[in-house]
């Protein structure tokens, strides 16, 4: 079956891109341009490490930020098609309703994160660098060896990258069920499910001793938390002792996936599921 979404995600390369690229480079550009000025407070460990940390840090932080940029414009979006009559370009699209809307999402809340944290890892070096050099002086960055860093930050940054597919996947509930209530509700749709959603829990949680949505949403939250790295201490285990970083993150990614057996997860794609089809609908009817 033909598919028309890798032509649609370069559409929405060619309409976004200014937004993406600053997302992603001005972060790691503003904090190089601080480091002339100094940091305080660096931990005391070895130099191989602290460059390891900062590195991996420039990563999650740049990946976060596009990420967080994503989810802020996707239900805005599905707003906008009427409002801007991008409806009428969508329609007119060999693809189906469908399709424009998964490029939509695949490209915003997956595919720009993911290079926001291709181009933190790069920069990362340089600014470990910097690092460095500011807790000690130039002698300190040559003394590293920068193969061992890179050796073993590779290991870390492909189960990071795995794992924001499974983020994505666990924050698919959510970006489809904002985008659905922006679609139908226009700008009433998205602090109508934040806001109704929080006092609908909160009601009966207190009044009626009703804890189980709370308790959803907590593992949720956990489920989204184990994606990128599922244990955290075990990382920190192994950067400190002589464990294969390749099989850690083998067997860490393989904690992360037994995730998805979840009955949860089943229901929480339901809810994506029917999130989506409200805004393909939507799209369909032409605003």
């Amino acid at each position: 079956m033909n598919t028309h979404i890798p032509t649609l995600v370069l559409r929405e390369w060619m309409q976004h891109k200014r937004g993406w690229l600053i997302a992603a480079f001005a972060p790691p550009l503003l904090f190089l341009a601080m480091l002339p000025f100094g940091l305080q407070g660096l931990p005391d460990a070895r130099a191989e490490l602290i460059a390891l940390a900062v590195l991996l840090v420039s990563a999650c932080v740049i990946y976060v930020i596009c990420l967080l940029v994503a989810l802020f414009q996707l239900p805005g979006l599905a707003r906008r098609d009427t409002q801007d009559r991008s409806i009428e370009f969508w329609l007119s699209l060999p693809g189906r309703p469908s399709e424009s809307v998964a490029a939509t999402v695949l490209a915003h809340a997956w595919l720009a994160p993911v290079g926001g944290a291709v181009v933190g890892a790069v920069f990362g070096l340089p600014i470990a660098m910097g690092v460095l050099a500011s807790k000690s002086d130039l002698s300190a960055v040559l003394a590293v060896h920068w193969g061992e860093v890179i050796g073993a930050a590779l290991p870390l940054l492909l189960r990071g990258l795995v794992g924001t597919a499974l983020l994505t996947l666990w924050l698919a509930p959510l970006i489809f069920v904002l985008m659905a209530a922006s679609a139908w509700l226009k700008r009433l749709g998205v602090p109508v499910v934040l806001v109704g959603g929080a006092v609908a829990v909160t009601v009966l949680h207190k009044a009626y001793d009703i804890d189980w949505p709370l308790q959803l949403l907590a593992d949720h939250n956990r489920y989204i938390n184990h994606t990128l790295v599922y244990s955290g201490h075990g990382l920190i285990d192994a950067l400190h002792s002589d464990t294969n970083l390749w099989t850690w993150a083998l067997q860490d990614l393989g904690q992360a996936l037994a995730d998805l057996a979840s009955p949860q997860f089943i229901g929480w794609v339901a809810v994506a599921a029917a999130g989506f089809a409200l805004v393909v609908m939507k799209r369909a009817r032409g605003g």
